[in-house]
Order: structure tokens, then C-alpha cells, then sequence
């Protein structure tokens, strides 16, 4: 089965929906100390589309509000349900928020990221707690202050938006370059300032590099008998972007950063 999708691995399946780019570098801005493949040679680095984000988290993120809207009705209208108003009503609230954290965190989950945090997730994490302790002080001060949190926590929601909005956008894409895994020592393949974590290759991460906006990423991948090592930037949200599609990215990898030019490209991964 893996075989006969050889042909797909770099591009992604059709039926992921959403725009994808091509593993080619002429549609990007890889900077010239990066070598890609040419008519001249077969060596290079090649783009890997992840499954878009944005398919996946559509169709939850629309029920949210909806849930969230309707967390108010039992409470602005007491005694019209057939159970406890306040019941119902956390029912509802407790819908709203996880139809956003568990498909974020299990997409997130799915994608080659090593980031396991649910506090890193794109949500607006401080507006909610504060419409929490709000919530709570409502019982012992005045009710008035349950309909502040209320007002607070659609703050939450749209900030979280916001934030899954500017995830979304990006595109969830890695760059790889066929290795000899025998060969490989990490210290004289990377140039300096990467933390180093395996001095060999490994399937798993091998390197990685701090910046302000985020992490890059060395890790190795498999393909059949074919071995890759494969960058990609991890936002602070964790979620895995293009390393080149990024004007801070880009600059910081201006200068060549893998030292060296890896193997020929396996003809069976390269798409028509």
C-alpha cells in the first residue's frame, strides 16, 4: 500500500482538500545556498505538504459559537428545561471549548511535530482563565458578574480565532534531502548555533535551532529503505510550518545551515 502512494508522499493525497504546493522550489523563495533539484542534477531539498489544517478544523470551529450562544438561554430563561438549568447550560459551555481544543490537539497530534503541551495550543488561554475566576466570584459577590464572564469569554473565543486563523494560513509543509544514514554525523552536517540531539541519524529529531518566532527543526524521516533528514519551523503554537514561506524564517536560513548535499532522489518519490 505504501508503495503504490510513493507518488503522492511528497504532494499529499487529492482527497486532503485545500490548496497544496508542489515539492518544487519554483514557487517559493528558497534562498540560492539551498540546492534543489535541476534538469543537472538529482540532488536537493524537496518540499513535503502535510495534510492541510484547515479542512479539519472548519467544520468544529463553526458549532463552537453556536454552543457558546446557547449557553446563556437556560439561564436567561429559567425553568424551560427538562433538567437543571445550570446543568444544561455547562453542558453546552463545556461543548463550545472542546469542539476547539480537541481537534486542534489531535490535528496538531498528527502532524511531525514532537510538541505535546496542550497549554502551547493556539487559544487564548489568559482571557479564558480570567473569565473563569470572574465566573467563580459571581456566587459569593454579585450575579451581575456571571454575565461579565460571559461578555469575557466570547473575548476568548474570537482572540482564539485569531490565533487559529493565523495557524491556519500557513502553510503545513517540510523540506527534505535524501541522506546516507551510515554517513551521517549531525556536528559536521550543521552549521553552528543547533542544539544537537542525536550525533547520528535517527528516525526521530536530531537537531534543533531556537529563534524568536519559534523553533527550526532537523529530523529524520524513512521512506522504504530510503532515509531523509527533513526541516521544518514549529510555532510557538506547535504547529509545523514552511520554513520558507516565512520572512523572518527565510532570513534566518539565508545562509546555508545542512552542509551538505545528501544522495540522489529515489525516481519512485517523485511525482509526475
Amino acid at each position: 500500500m505504501q508503495t503504490s502512494q510513493d507518488h503522492l508522499w511528497l504532494s499529499g493525497s487529492p482527497d486532503w482538500g485545500g490548496p497544496r504546493k508542489q515539492p518544487y522550489a519554483n514557487d517559493s523563495q528558497l534562498p540560492d545556498s539551498w540546492h534543489t533539484l535541476s534538469d543537472e542534477s538529482s540532488k536537493g531539498w524537496l518540499r513535503q505538504t502535510l495534510r492541510p489544517v484547515a479542512p479539519r478544523i472548519v467544520f468544529p470551529m463553526a458549532w463552537s459559537p453556536f454552543f457558546l450562544l446557547i449557553t446563556a438561554v437556560p439561564l436567561a430563561l429559567p425553568g424551560r428545561t427538562p433538567v437543571d438549568d445550570q446543568t444544561v447550560a455547562a453542558i453546552f459551555f463545556s461543548m463550545s471549548w472542546l469542539l476547539i481544543l480537541v481537534p486542534l490537539y489531535l490535528i496538531r497530534s498528527s502532524q511531525p511535530t514532537h510538541v505535546g503541551s496542550i497549554h502551547t495550543l493556539p487559544f487564548d488561554w489568559s482571557s479564558f482563565a480570567i473569565a473563569c475566576i470572574v465566573f467563580g466570584l459571581h456566587v459569593s459577590i454579585h450575579s451581575a458578574l456571571g454575565w461579565i464572564s460571559y461578555a469575557i469569554f466570547w473575548f476568548a473565543w474570537f482572540r482564539t480565532y485569531t490565533m487559529i486563523r493565523d495557524v491556519v494560513i500557513n502553510s503545513p509543509s517540510r523540506w527534505l534531502l535524501p541522506v546516507d544514514s551510515s554517513d551521517w554525523k549531525t556536528t559536521e552536517a550543521l552549521s553552528s548555533g543547533w542544539k544537537t540531539l542525536s550525533e547520528f541519524w535517527t528516525s526521530g529529531p536530531i537537531a534543533k535551532l531556537k529563534t524568536d518566532f519559534g523553533q527550526f527543526t532537523l529530523t529524520g524521516v524513512s521512506r522504504g529503505d530510503d532515509r531523509f533528514v527533513a526541516i521544518a519551523l514549529i510555532a510557538p503554537s506547535g504547529f509545523v510550518h514552511d520554513p520558507f514561506s516565512d520572512d523572518l524564517a527565510r532570513t534566518t536560513l539565508s545562509e546555508h545551515q545542512v552542509m551538505i548535499l545528501g544522495v540522489d532522489w529515489p525516481t519512485r518519490l517523485l511525482p509526475p
